[in-house]
This record gives C-alpha cells, structure tokens and sequence, in this order.
C-alpha cells in the first residue's frame, strides 16, 4: 500500500501492466527459511514504486499478507517525518543476542532485539532525545542510535555514542552482513519512504538485474541486503519505543521468548513479538471499560502492526475430522481472516472513542 492516496499496486496488477513477477517465480523448494516466494518479498517494492510513480506517494507499508498496519497511528507517525528523506523505518529487527566479533551464527537469533544497529530520525524531536550527546534515557541493552539524515553505514559506525564499537573500520558491522542475521522482521512490516526509491543506486533498472537471481535468504532479508549494498543504508527506528522499553511499535509481544515453527528451532531463533491475540484482548478492555491502564493505553496508541503469522493461527484445537492438509489449510485461513477482522473492528471502536481517527 502507498500513501497518501488509495491506489495499491499489486503483484497481479503487476502483471497485468507487463511486468510480469514469473521471472521471481517459485524456483526455489519451500521448506525451513527457503519460501518459494522470497525473491517476490525482496524485488516487490522496488516495482511498485516504479509503477506507482516515484511523484504519486510519500510512504510505502511494507509488509506480509498476514501484516495488520494501524493506519491512524502510522499516519501520525509519519506527520513530522520528510518523505524525501530516504527512509527504512521499523523497530523489529533481526540480530544475535550477543555480538563480540564472532560470526552470527555463533549466538542465538533474536527479534525484535534492541542491540540492533539502527538510527533514530533525522531531527528527532522527543524529549528523552540528546541530539549531540549520550542520552541517559537510551535503555539498558538497547543499541545507542544517532540521528540518520540519512541513516548509513558511516553514521551507524562513527556514531558518537559508539566510539570504537564496531571496531576500527567498521569490521564487526560487516561480519553481521546485513541481509543474512541483521535485517527487518518482514511479517512485522517496515514504512519506507519515496526518498528511499529515488536513491540513484536503488532506481528499477538496477534492482531489477540485482534481483534476477536467488540469494538463498528469505525476501525481507534480500531487501535490506539490497538497499545496504547498493546505497550503504541501514533501518531508522521511527523513534517512540527506542526511550520507552515497553513500546514496540511494529509486531508489539508480551509474551516473552517464544519459538515457533521449524525453522525457528532449526536457526536458534527467539520471536520477542507477534501477539495479535493479546493486542485484541487489550483493544477489547479498552472499549469496554474505557481504560486499560497507561502503559496499555500508550502501547495502543502508537502501535503500527501486528504480525497474525496465518500458518500457526489455526495449530490449536483443530477439529478432528480435518486431517488433509487442504482442510487445515482452509480452517487457518478462516482463522486468520475473522482474527483481521477482530482487530480492525476493535481499533475503529477504539480511536472513535478516543477521538483519534484521522480524516
């Protein structure tokens, strides 16, 4: 989806315009962290900004087909943010609990992890922000993020509050190689900007030859690798949760270390996030008793997504009789289509009461 504005290019409008996405087809055998569709997640926004035009939309939402965007609470958000800027804002990202300059797969795979490199907006304006110092609000563990204008390799490495942290030249951020354990969360989603797809390195011509490959990784870790590669840019947190460690603002989790599905257990890898459920029972004692205490209250209101992940939606009580795959299959989906419902019916009650829906 591109903001502002209502039109959505699609992977079938794609097709229907004459670029056609068979050439990312599904080569590639669907098992553990190899998705048939990964080299699609990867080169999707790159043609859609083509085909949108880089002068009809300000925003991006980047996302899976089971990403739940909050679009009120992205829309204020992204009000004091320059679109022209190029922007890869998320706060969900991939990255070892630990990091000391041995390779990444040494260590446990976490996300979100706030040790993850990142920015924080250009002129940020939060209180709690030292623009020209070491902040005392950074919280414990979280990685000491400058300002971005924009946010590249050289501001991560040279920021002042990490002197020396990557190494002289930078090499333990290099051993992390972006793209393969440090990348966006892709079913948490990510807001890119019009700037980010202006950059000359990232035009359509080049992505589409750099993307007429398999990279091997899954697609929302293509992207990061291509947006890194190419133009030497890495994600800016939108800034809300950095001070405040209990806001998260896309895929917020309350349900601490969590491990789910084969690949998850394969890789060593721990999900801090996707709690739809939690977010619906909150949304719900916050409609029905008109307050579900501060904390609550702040975590709606600048929340921007929530990851569903369709495939473990219906795992749980499964009706007996549905043995086939195909009848399992159909009964996640239905799960996860009344689970999108739920949530977006319960937000519209919520911002109505608060008087917060934007026009």
């Amino acid at each position: 989806m591109a903001l502002p504005g209502d039109h959505q290019v699609s992977v079938s409008q794609a097709d229907s315009e004459g670029q056609s996405l068979e050439k990312y087809g599904e080569w590639r055998q669907a098992s553990n962290c190899q998705k048939a569709g990964d080299v699609r997640a990867g080169v999707t926004p790159f043609l859609a900004a083509y085909l949108q035009g880089y002068d009809n939309f300000k925003w991006m939402l980047y996302g899976d087909d089971d990403t739940v965007f909050f679009v009120d609470n992205v829309l204020d958000m992204l009000e004091d943010l320059d679109h022209s800027m190029p922007y890869f804002l998320t706060d969900h990202l991939w990255f070892p609990d630990q990091f000391d300059g041995q390779p990444a797969e040494a260590h446990r795979k976490m996300h979100p992890n706030r040790a993850a490199p990142r920015c924080l907006p250009c002129n940020y304006p939060d209180p709690l922000h030292a623009p020209h110092g070491i902040s005392s609000h950074v919280p414990s563990g979280s990685f000491r993020a400058p300002e971005g204008c924009p946010c590249t390799v050289e501001t991560i490495c040279r920021g002042a509050d990490n002197p020396g942290y990557w190494g002289q030249d930078c090499e333990w951020l290099k051993a992390a190689y972006p793209g393969m354990w440090y990348f966006e969360h892709g079913g948490a989603g990510a807001i890119l900007s019009v700037g980010l797809f202006r950059h000359p390195q990232l035009n359509w011509t080049k992505m589409e030859k750099l993307f007429d490959m398999d990279r091997g990784v899954s697609g929302d870790a293509q992207f990061m690798a291509a947006v890194y590669q190419e133009a030497g840019l890495l994600p800016t947190d939108p800034g809300y949760g950095y001070y405040r460690p209990n806001i998260t603002l896309f895929d917020p989790g309350w349900r601490g270390e969590q491990t789910k599905g084969p690949e998850d257990s394969e890789w060593g890898v721990v999900d801090l996030g996707n709690d739809p459920t939690a977010i619906v029972d909150k949304l719900q004692r916050a409609v029905t008793e008109g307050d579900c205490g501060e904390d609550c209250e702040d975590s709606l209101q600048h929340m921007l997504t929530t990851h569903i992940r369709a495939r473990y939606v219906g795992d749980t009580g499964l009706p007996n009789n549905m043995t086939s795959e195909s009848h399992a299959v159909q009964h996640q989906h239905q799960a996860t289509a009344q689970l999108q419902h739920r949530l977006s019916s319960l937000f519209q009650q919520y911002v109505e009461q608060r008087g917060l829906q934007r026009d």
